[in-house]
């Protein structure tokens, strides 16, 4: 029986409960960590069975535990990642490896079991974990070398996988591409594993045992890729995410209909949009950079500043002092699990109180300033209560829209003109 732990402080908690476990057999289970965090780690269970400063990208050997519910607790060697602590159910016999995870500025654990068959000479048998609690359900698809995108009629190896291990897959060994998207969207790419001239990226081996482990990013909607292999010695290799996305938004409306807005990026990736509109979210290489930005066909100075992979972006064009510009603004589409997620753009006022934004009478964006984001704020969902926002300069006397968001959405509410309704984004 295989059940994910994917317990992340305000994160669905879903218990692992394995076959076989009675506190009345006092055969153990046998336990490993691996570490796929930037900085080396520390478990135990109840305080006890320490697995001790185990590096990045590395497994622990096993450590064997009488079978029974414990505490695991995980926590940086360094101090550098919040510690956190969730609950594993070990049964009689099972094997199982842990897995520690960055979100944000804390260090998690999910645990799987690894009960795998070794599969026949000339096969391999891979199962997947989906670890990160923002991706929502993922499909992966296995590859043959030299194929670099998906096609209409593919179907994924592993379907719509998430809080759980999935069923496994035996499969002809060899080298392979691995693609993931999100669940029955081909066109939602979330990690692309893909190999150079024409090669397999992840080479499998005869009768090896294996799961992908798929992790957080920054941005919360990429994930990072670990194989991760199966019993003693079992080593761990690291497929992390080379891409970021980002999203073009534009607030310049000096024109009836409001002028287009493009950009290029270094890599080539085109995108554009009017005010007050968002293009979606675009893959570009991690690295990337604004080349060129223009405004009805004029050139602006082209922000600062790179695409860091696993993260996501909005380029904002907006006007200051009459003049046309551009800013680079970090987002964080993790989800909360018992509050929507919202954050305020203001793309148009600019005097030195900025933009304050109500929901419900409470204020969650204070002074805002001219080409900036605000902070998230969790936002319980309500039908009764009213947006609103306020500021020296901001004159609209109308009715926002209704704004009722459900639990684990993700929001951007966007001031684009002085005197206009505000322009809501769902971001997740």
């Amino acid at each position: 029986m295989r059940t994910l732990l994917c317990a992340v402080g305000a994160v669905v908690v879903s218990l692992l409960t394995a076959c076989g476990s009675s506190n009345n057999n006092t055969t153990p289970a046998n336990m490993r960590t691996v570490n796929t965090t930037s900085t080396p780690i520390t478990t135990t269970l109840n305080g006890g069975y320490p697995l001790v400063g185990i590096a990045s990208d590395t497994a622990s050997g096993y450590a064997s535990i009488p079978p029974g519910t414990y505490t695991i607790s995980v926590s940086s060697v360094n101090g550098s990642l919040n510690p956190s602590s969730q609950t594993v159910a070990l049964g009689t016999a099972e094997n199982y490896t842990t897995i520690a995870f960055q979100r944000g500025n804390s260090v998690y654990t999910t645990t799987i079991t690894d009960d795998l068959s070794i599969p026949a000479v000339g096969y391999t048998t891979l199962d997947v974990a989906n670890a990160s609690p923002d991706a929502g359900a993922l499909d992966v698809y296995l590859l043959p070398p030299g194929t670099t995108s998906l096609s209409p009629g593919d179907s994924p190896n592993f379907a719509a996988v998430q809080g759980t291990q999935s069923p496994p897959a035996t499969f002809t060994t060899g080298s392979y591409n691995i693609i993931v998207t999100g669940a029955g969207n081909q066109g939602d790419v979330r990690l692309s594993i893909i190999g150079a001239n024409g090669a397999g990226a992840v080479s499998f081996t005869s009768q090896q045992v294996a799961n992908l482990a798929l992790t957080d990013t920054p941005g919360g909607t990429l994930v990072d890729g670990f194989v991760i292999t199966q019993g003693a010695g079992g080593g761990v290799v690291p497929y992390p995410n080379t891409m970021a996305r980002v999203r073009l938004i534009s607030a310049v409306t000096t024109s009836s209909p409001p002028p287009t807005v493009g950009l290029t990026t270094a890599g080539g990736t085109a995108i554009s949009v009017a005010a007050p509109n968002s293009s979606g979210y675009k893959l570009v290489s991690g690295g990337d950079s604004v080349a060129t930005m223009t405004v009805g066909g004029a050139a602006i100075t082209a922000p600062a500043g790179t695409f860091v992979a696993g993260n996501d972006y909005t380029v904002m064009a907006y006007t200051s002092g009459g003049t046309n510009v551009a800013t680079i603004l970090t987002d964080n589409n993790q989800i909360r699990a018992v509050s929507a997620s919202v954050r305020v753009i203001n793309g148009s006022v600019s005097p030195a109180d900025g933009i304050t934004v109500y929901y419900g009478g409470v204020p969650i964006a204070n002074q805002v300033q001219l080409g900036a984001a605000s902070a998230y704020y969790g936002v319980q969902p309500s039908s009764s209560a009213v947006l609103s926002a306020n500021g020296s300069g901001y004159s609209y006397a109308g009715a926002q829209p209704a704004f009722d968001p459900p639990v684990g959405s993700v929001w951007s509410i966007f001031v684009y003109s002085n005197s206009s309704v505000v322009q809501l984004f769902r971001d997740r």
